[in-house]
């Protein structure tokens, strides 16, 4: 078996999520179109202490210059025999 690797792309968004604990900055896919991220999220969890408004001060920053997402994944890929 040989290893292949694959890169999947996306646009990005971000905003702000508060669930019960820290502020967080939530990963937004543009698009349905990484396999590997199909039904996740992933949100980055700021430091205790961070206000909701420097909160949106890092989501605007990241959403004015973050423009994707790169994955790369990793499969095993069965190489045929060679005929002898």
């Amino acid at each position: 078996m040989t290893l292949e690797t694959k890169l999947e792309r996306a646009g990005v968004c971000f905003g702000i999520g508060r669930r019960s604990g820290p502020i967080t900055v939530e990963v937004r896919l543009n698009h349905d179109t990484i396999s590997a991220l199909r039904g996740v999220q992933v949100s980055f969890e700021l430091l205790n202490g961070i206000t909701l408004a420097q909160a949106k001060k890092i989501q605007d920053v990241m959403n004015e210059n973050v423009i994707g997402v790169l994955v790369t994944t990793a499969s095993d890929v069965k190489t045929k025999a060679a005929a002898l």
